[in-house]
């Protein structure tokens, strides 16, 4: 995360074992059980800090809440699109993050650091990995000027990360959260 950045809001979910399998999973990689999910879950627990980020409201089924996001490591590129939709059992999914069958957002790919499984990996796979790296938080992070802008982080913050007023919901076993700046924050 580039902490030099000015920002005024700020969401983060830790990756499970099954949605990085999942979102890496080859093509031609389906359980037997059907074609398997291709979307990066938001769990009961998470979909109310995720809707007050997007300030949208719980959205019906087949309906899309869409926000535009730049690639923090990349920021002259154009936005890409973000698709958060319904799920049942009150939760969220982030739709269409395969990368061998979507076009993943370009902060979340391994062409930016992200973590990539083999070909051939399982579950367990992702799981030893994710313990390896010391945990996945994706971000979308809003800066003053309203702009959106998303990353990812792994394992533990540097020392001048860990000051950050949001650190402890974008490392390590935290599972993610919601901050806002307040003057109360500082």
């Amino acid at each position: 995360m580039h902490s030099d950045a000015n920002i005024q809001e700020l969401w983060s979910l830790r990756v499970n074992p099954s949605d990085l399998y999942n979102i890496e999973r080859p093509r031609d990689v389906n359980p037997e059980s059907g074609g398997g999910h291709t979307y990066i879950q938001v769990p009961t627990g998470q979909v109310e800090s995720t809707l007050r980020f997007l300030n949208e409201a719980y959205p019906p089924n087949g309906v899309p809440l869409i926000i535009k996001v730049h690639d923090q490591t990349h920021p002259n590129l154009a936005p890409e699109q973000v698709e958060f939709w319904a799920k049942s059992a009150g939760r969220m999914r982030i739709a269409q993050q395969n990368r061998h069958r979507h076009a993943r957002l370009t902060a979340w790919s391994p062409s930016r650091g992200f973590p990539e499984l083999v070909s051939n990996a399982t579950t367990d796979d992702a799981r030893t990995l994710l313990n390896d790296i010391g945990g996945l938080h994706l971000y979308l992070a809003r800066a003053e000027n309203g702009v959106v802008w998303a990353g990812f982080t792994t394992g533990e913050p540097s020392v001048k990360e860990s000051r950050l007023p949001f650190a402890n919901i974008l490392w390590g076993n935290s599972r993610g959260g919601y901050w806002i700046y307040q003057e109360s924050n500082l």
